[in-house]
């Protein structure tokens, strides 16, 4: 009867040890770096139709509407499969300030008759691009370690071309300096012509074109530019 007892006892411990060994091996981490957006209790990643929801965001004061440069970790049950997938924020690199536009009457191009260098890569994004209704630009330029005041007003509608003005107050300075913009253009509909806007709502998708000036090195002059980004889905 004891050996009995023995042998039923070790074979429960078997079995818990299996479904212990099986609970630890069975769910597969990592983490991801980006940029993303707050929305609420979710955090919607740049140039990604999706969203993830996770439960600490109050541990990192992000607001609803916040851009950040942050390490989303996940735990992924081998079993159940992504779809339960748990999602938290491991780290917040940096917030990314985000601009409305400004009427191109309200510029005082005096003021603001900067030039850029012009732009630098983002792994994933690039350097010029357009998600959600944000205009991106990460900017280079030279000036004194402060950074530049950057304003990016309407000018209209061409085909499926949303066209803006970027004007930009960079203080004097030969430091190399790197900045990245972020506007709300969901007013831009606002600017435009009633006709305008009808076109708009019914594009499937949108370019961008961002007229600026450019400081031309190797010739040491300020020229005009309009760099234009790739097709994205149109938000409006």
């Amino acid at each position: 009867m004891k050996k009995n007892i023995f042998v039923f006892c070790t074979f429960l411990l078997s079995i818990f040890a299996m479904v212990s060994c099986d609970n630890a091996t069975s769910v597969s981490e990592g983490y991801v770096q980006g940029l993303y957006t707050v929305d609420r209790n979710f955090l919607r990643p740049e140039m990604v139709d999706t969203f993830y929801k996770v439960d600490n965001m109050a541990d990192f004061d992000l607001k609803n509407g916040d851009r950040v440069y942050l390490t989303l970790a996940y735990e992924v049950d081998n079993y159940y499969g992504a779809s339960m997938a748990k999602y938290y924020i491991k780290s917040v690199e940096g917030k990314i300030p985000v601009s409305g536009l400004t009427a191109a009457g309200d510029v005082d191009e005096a003021l603001y008759s900067s030039a850029i260098l012009g732009f630098r890569e983002k792994p994933k994004y690039g350097g010029i691009w357009f998600w959600n209704k944000y205009q991106n630009l990460n900017v280079v330029y030279y000036g004194n370690g402060t950074e530049g005041d950057f304003k990016l007003s309407p000018v209209g509608l061409s085909g499926d071309t949303l066209c803006f003005a970027l004007n930009a107050k960079i203080e004097d300075g030969d430091e190399y300096m790197e900045q990245l913009l972020s506007f709300d253009v969901a007013s831009v509909v606002e600017s435009l012509p009633a006709e305008d806007a009808t076109r708009l709502s019914q594009l499937d998708s949108i370019s961008t074109k961002i007229t600026l000036r450019w400081y031309d090195e190797r010739n040491d002059t300020v020229k005009v530019m309009s760099p234009a980004a790739g097709k994205y889905k149109n938000p409006f």
